[in-house]
């Protein structure tokens, strides 16, 4: 590509992106008491929004769906020509129902206007058209109307999708924040990635601490230390703050193999083994993955001065944290 086409392609990327840009802003001058009207019945609501839409508003549909229920408000998505055979069936009066139609006057979503004000559920519509017939029975219109699409031909919905998506946005924060929704709340439901790597509690919040671990010195006999072993299910091995091992199930099973005589002259150094160690800041995600690579019982956690501070058991792991399996 020559200097002058690449120059030409740039121009004209900013000035989609110029179009887009205005499409929002275009929106944000039409926010009104309407918007505010549905964020009160979608609060006050028991059941679920239900999102609607065909073509790219229904793409938008599912996105804003997404949002929503990872941010505190369930959601569905019932595809419109479905809706008309059967899947009617998963809306009930206590929800709230979202149609998207950048025209107002789709088909398969006029269709489904008479059967859904059967069922009850309050209407919301986003539209650019507030005097199309979905704007016209709908109980709330939120207009997402836009001067002009990014697209050349006037044809495809590019700007005006954005802006439908954007203020999808808008609804799931203002909801998010009225519910005062915590970063608890959303990794609770999104456990997994590396959003969820971020948010999951760290080894320091999970670990037992030291002083309440059960711990041996290196030069203690075998014989004198046999009682402790039978009564804990991990011992870990450490002077002067520093872990030099630990003994734990598999070290145990070694032990009955040894010959009674050679074990009686054995310190506690000549059994243990090296122990598996994260940072405090460790995701317990990636805690849970080392336990179950390793098949252990627990890991260490070292600070950055080397010293043993505590430890990760994986009973605890499953008690305390939530985590996808998937």
């Amino acid at each position: 590509m020559k200097n002058r086409e690449i120059k030409s392609v740039i121009k004209r990327a900013r000035e989609v992106l110029e179009i887009e840009v205005e499409g929002i802003l275009g929106v944000i001058d039409k926010l009104g008491e309407e918007f505010a009207k549905a964020i009160d019945v979608i609060l006050k609501a028991e059941g679920r929004v239900i999102v609607t839409g065909i073509g790219k508003s229904g793409i938008i549909g599912r996105k804003i769906v997404a949002t929503l229920n990872s941010t505190g408000t369930p959601a569905l998505f019932l595809h419109p020509v479905e809706a008309m055979h059967g899947d009617l069936g998963m809306v009930t009066k206590k929800d709230v129902i979202l149609a998207i139609s950048n025209s107002g006057e789709t088909g398969e979503i006029t269709i489904l206007i008479p059967s859904l004000k059967r069922l009850g559920a309050p209407l919301i519509a986003f539209t650019g058209n507030p005097y199309s017939t979905l704007a016209k029975h709908s109980d709330i219109v939120i207009d997402i109307g836009v001067k002009r699409e990014a697209c050349p031909l006037g044809l495809a919905p590019t700007a005006s999708t954005t802006a439908t998506l954007a203020m999808g946005d808008a609804l799931a924060v203002v909801l998010l924040e009225r519910r005062h929704f915590t970063t608890e709340d959303f990794y609770r439901f999104h456990p997994a990635g590396e959003l969820g790597k971020r948010l999951a509690p760290k080894a320091k919040d999970i670990m037992c601490e030291i002083g309440t671990l059960s711990t041996l010195r290196p030069g203690l006999k075998i014989k004198d230390v046999l009682p402790k072993l039978a009564k804990n299910e991990v011992l870990w091995v450490t002077s002067y703050k520093k872990l030099l091992g630990i003994i734990n199930g598999k070290v145990k099973t070694q032990l009955l193999m040894i010959d009674p005589e050679r074990l009686k002259n054995m310190s506690v150094k000549d059994i243990c083994t090296k122990a598996v160690t994260v940072s405090p800041d460790t995701s317990a995600l990636d805690v849970l993955e080392i336990i179950r690579k390793e098949e252990l019982e627990a890991v260490a956690v070292i600070d950055k001065k080397g010293n043993f501070i505590g430890a990760v058991f994986l009973k605890d792991l499953l008690n305390k944290v939530s985590f996808s399996l998937t």
